[in-house]
C-alpha cells in the first residue's frame, strides 16, 4: 500500500507533483487493465521464444 511517506521520498529524490501523478495514473491504469484481462479470462501475455528487446538490456533474451 502507497503511503504519504512513499510520496515524501518521491519529492526528496526531485519528483515535483505532475511527475508522481504521472506515475500514479500509470501504475493505476495497469493495474486496472491486468485485472480486467485476468478477469475476462484472456491468456497472459508471453514473449516469443527467440525474441530480443533491445530495450529490455543486455543478455535478456540471448
Amino acid at each position: 500500500m502507497v503511503g504519504g511517506g512513499d510520496i515524501d521520498k518521491l519529492r526528496a529524490v526531485g519528483w515535483d507533483e505532475d511527475a508522481i501523478w504521472q506515475i500514479t495514473a500509470l501504475t493505476s491504469f495497469f493495474n486496472f487493465s491486468g485485472r480486467l484481462e485476468a478477469a475476462s479470462g484472456l491468456p497472459p501475455d508471453e514473449i516469443p521464444e527467440g525474441a530480443k528487446f533491445a530495450e529490455a538490456g543486455a543478455g535478456a533474451r540471448d
